[in-house]
């Protein structure tokens, strides 16, 4: 006979929507800040808003595969909310890395794609998104603050929605 188990309590609670970057050391703070970011989020080549989520198009070379696995690792620690997901097309087309979620993921994304200067402003432009009055994440602690601006008002918006 199979039996099911019903979720736990914990299983059964909505995840937080909130980036946690104290899940990652501060070494790998900077690495993401002055190696990742400027690397992989410039090769974004087109950005397309899914129903529960954001896909990027980035080229497939070497490396860009080699930066959005290292991104992936941190990321997952950092949010650990979304659901990652990376298509590898066939004969060497394009990777699409797919970040999508339960309800308000999307919208937490997008404001954390608005909420820094990480992409090209044409491509973010071409997706609906304003990244006009982004600052420029240049430091381990420009990261975090924004990384707080964003949480607050995603809390704010949330609780009041």
């Amino acid at each position: 006979m199979l039996t099911i188990d019903k979720p736990t309590e914990l299983e059964a609670q909505p995840p937080i929507i909130a980036c946690d970057p104290n899940a990652l050391a501060p070494d790998q703070q900077e690495y993401w800040v002055k190696e990742i970011v400027p690397k992989l989020y410039s090769a974004v080549q087109e950005i397309q808003e899914l129903p529960n989520g954001w896909a990027w198009r980035l080229p497939s070379t070497p490396e860009i595969l080699l930066l959005v696995a290292e991104d992936l690792n941190m990321e997952r620690l950092c949010c650990p909310f979304v659901h990652y997901t990376l298509e590898i097309e066939p004969n060497q087309g394009p990777f699409w890395l797919r970040m999508t979620g339960s309800e308000g993921v999307k919208g937490f994304l997008r404001m954390a794609h608005e909420g820094a200067n990480y992409f090209d402003a044409q491509v973010a432009k071409a997706a609906g998104l304003d990244v006009s009055a982004s600052p420029e994440i240049d430091s381990v602690e420009t990261a975090l603050e924004a990384t707080d601006r964003l949480n607050e008002r995603f809390a704010r918006t949330a609780g009041s929605g």
